[in-house]
């Protein structure tokens, strides 16, 4: 069965490239109804099915998808039918930058962003270039809502800037101080893009 990982890589992928649910599941050879309960998670896929849709939509396996999704795609790579479908949705609004964000935050904590205290600042400037224009109290509150909360927590209360830790690294870091942690923070986070 197709995981969950794979589920968020390909909401994410139409996500950014401001494709619908029916678009794709049309670009799959699929009901809309099918693709939309397998993207929220409703519906397990076959491998089968999985790799149907990561190489008819966006042309690579099932094996490499969730890799491929996470790189800055050459769109003159894709299908020719996917290519024309991005080309035609430019423009388009989906309801859910929202979510692009999120997924974007769910995609950095699962790479290891978190595993040592950083801020939404930096978190933000790693984040694909569609949210340039986020701000950066939109990922502290996402950071400090469920599901995310159970897993990241803040070093310090009432800190300006917040600082935030994977829960399962935190206990290094609480008997810092917080001086010492923004500066740990400043001397191990690499340049900004």
């Amino acid at each position: 069965m197709a995981n969950e990982e794979f589920s968020k890589a390909l909401r994410y992928l139409r996500l950014k490239y401001k494709l619908s649910q029916e678009t794709v599941a049309t670009l799959a050879g699929i009901k809309q109804s099918d693709y939309s309960a397998f993207e929220r998670l409703k519906r397990k896929l076959s491998l089968d099915e999985a790799d149907r849709i990561s190489t008819l939509v966006w042309g690579v396996s099932y094996k490499e998808f969730v890799e491929f999704s996470k790189k800055e795609i050459d769109l003159n790579d894709l299908p020719s039918s996917t290519q024309t479908a991005i080309s035609e949705s430019t423009g388009n609004k989906l309801r859910s930058t929202e979510n692009l964000l999120a997924n974007e935050l769910d995609r950095l904590i699962s790479a290891g962003y978190l595993n040592k205290p950083t801020t939404a600042k930096y978190l933000h400037s790693q984040m694909d270039k569609t949210l340039e224009k986020r701000k950066f109290t939109e990922i502290t509150n996402l950071l400090s809502k469920s599901p995310r909360n159970q897993m990241i927590v803040p070093l310090f209360k009432n800190s300006s800037p917040k600082i935030f830790v994977h829960k399962d690294h935190a206990a290094k870091y609480e008997k810092m101080s917080k001086e010492d942690v923004l500066e740990l923070i400043r001397n191990s986070e690499p340049e900004q893009k």
